[in-house]
């Protein structure tokens, strides 16, 4: 595999990193942290506008075609400025089981809307105790009627599910079928109830409860017998999606650190300059290195056989965890009692990596996973 960037994908990265720069700089996203909605409909125009919403969809739906290095690449510097938008829910997540879906109408109807900027989505899967599972369906059906189905149950912790146009549910199509179907629904439909919160890091999520809710036919995206096998490699890339993520946030969190500590004064000269503070940066960076080599091994394995890629996506996101704990941790711990203020931004990138290393199963999960194919 060749890590060298192409020259459009270092485009690609300078317009990205300049963007959060200077559209989406600290203060900008503590204002729409601070806001009803918590995302900014402006922005998300705005990453319409720059075709990154359609990076990794096919030309005929009005995408881009690029490979995942691209959504790598616009992921990290969102990690750098902690974007609250929806991007991996909708534009990687929810778009590519769509990109998937039994109903090539469907799909031409609801991708292009995605790419220009017009339609949010969001899966709507995880059951209350259900913790990291695929597939969950034990109190969500989907009952056949003459006209369609009829929708009743609830989800949790739906990502940015208040905001969302469009919601992918998981439901069983009946009580004797135990794999569930995926249901394309509308927030606002008659029925469905959204009680939205505020997440750690000032994102917000949704739980969700649908009651009697009338979808026509064309309402299943994916039937039982193939939902589970796209659910999988959809949450497979929007994992590794956020581990690069994850990557953007200890980059930054060094880049203020080192900033912090070359700056800071104390017995006569720059705190940076002490050994052992040295050596904390020294293993602040090896932790990041580590990221960044199993990021590109999770890239490399994305064409490879299922069981294959979920081992090594495992792999890669159980490292970006603990490395950054570590990172942001050390972070905190170098700039003392003020890395803790709401006013500075070391906090909220620990913030932000809490709510990443949960996001798509945590630490234990994926070495669970990553165990278990061995």
């Amino acid at each position: 595999m060749d890590f060298n960037l192409s020259e459009e994908q270092l485009m690609l990265k300078d317009g990205v990193e300049r963007f959060i720069q200077q559209q989406y700089g600290f203060e900008t996203r503590r204002a729409i942290a601070a806001s009803d909605e918590g995302i900014s409909r402006a922005r998300w125009q705005d990453y319409a506008d720059l075709g990154w919403l359609g990076l990794t969809l096919p030309e005929d739906v009005g995408g881009l075609a690029c490979s995942f290095v691209e959504t790598a690449i616009v992921m990290e510097a969102f990690g750098r400025g902690m974007v609250l938008e929806p991007f991996v829910q909708t534009a990687l997540l929810c778009s590519t089981i769509i990109d998937h879906s039994d109903s090539e109408a469907k799909r031409q109807a609801l991708l292009p809307a995605v790419i220009e900027g017009r339609l949010l989505l969001s899966l709507a899967d995880s059951e209350a105790g259900t913790r990291f599972r695929l597939g969950c369906a034990e109190h969500t059906v989907a009952h056949k009627t003459p006209d369609g189905y009829l929708l009743s149950g609830a989800k949790t912790l739906v990502s940015a599910g208040g905001s969302a146009d469009q919601l992918l549910v998981t439901a069983r199509l009946d009580d004797s079928v135990k794999e569930p179907g995926i249901f394309v629904v509308d927030r606002r439909a008659a029925g469905v109830t959204c009680h939205t919160y505020r997440l750690l890091d000032g994102s917000r999520a949704a739980d969700i409860e649908f009651r009697n809710v009338e979808l026509d036919e064309s309402a299943l995206l994916i039937v039982p017998d193939r939902a589970r096998e796209v659910l999988e490699g959809a949450t497979g890339l929007a994992t590794l999606a956020s581990v690069a993520e994850i990557l953007g946030v200890m980059e930054a969190v060094m880049e203020i650190t080192a900033g912090y500590i070359k700056a800071r004064v104390q017995f006569g000269q720059p705190i940076g300059k002490f050994q052992a503070l040295q050596h904390r940066m020294a293993e602040m960076f090896v932790a990041v290195q580590e990221t960044r080599s199993m990021l590109y091994c999770g890239i490399a394995h994305l064409d490879r056989p299922a069981n294959e890629r979920s081992r090594v996506i495992s792999a890669a996101k159980a490292v970006a965890g603990r490395a950054s704990r570590f990172v942001c941790a050390q972070g905190i711990q170098l700039h003392g009692g003020m890395g803790m203020t709401e006013e500075y931004q070391v906090g909220h990138y620990f913030r932000k990596m809490t709510m990443m290393e949960k996001m798509f199963g945590d630490i234990d999960f994926h070495l669970a996973r990553f165990a278990a194919t061995h």
